[in-house]
């Protein structure tokens, strides 16, 4: 009989521990997906408040950034780390080579024949944050 009541005590007590545990991952989404938008406001979801010299105002935004990213690091799965990343690379990459206002102008005047970097600069913000739902 006590092989089945420690088997009860160990199966309720992984379920409570795994109950504590998707909670502490779905409060770490929540504060990554809060911390990344309102350091990004006014640039994303729509970019409502888009600076001049983006170049220098998302670079100055990348020590918090990456302050985010490495705080949610340990909640992402493990088979998600290379993408999560890559995606991180690539935003910065973007951020300090990539997009400027001469770029943005650009693409403005000639909608469809220039990428637009916002679009751009809205899909690599979208790569981060599909990784806190």
């Amino acid at each position: 009989m006590w092989p089945l009541v420690l088997l009860g005590v160990a199966i309720v007590i992984s379920g409570i521990y795994e109950l504590f545990h998707r909670k502490r991952l779905a409060d770490a989404a929540d504060d990554f997906r809060s911390a990344i938008l309102s350091t990004l406001s006014g640039l994303y979801p729509e970019p409502t408040n888009w600076p001049k010299s983006i170049d220098t105002y998302l670079c100055a935004r990348l020590p918090v950034m990456q302050e985010i990213i490495d705080e949610f690091k340990p909640s992402v799965p493990q088979e998600s780390l290379p993408a999560y990343n890559r995606d991180w690379d690539n935003y910065c990459q973007f951020c300090r080579a990539e997009v400027t206002d001469d770029k943005c102008a650009t693409a403005e005047l000639y909608p469809g024949k220039e990428l637009d970097p916002k679009k751009k600069f809205h899909a690599l913000v979208s790569n981060l944050l599909r990784y806190a739902s």
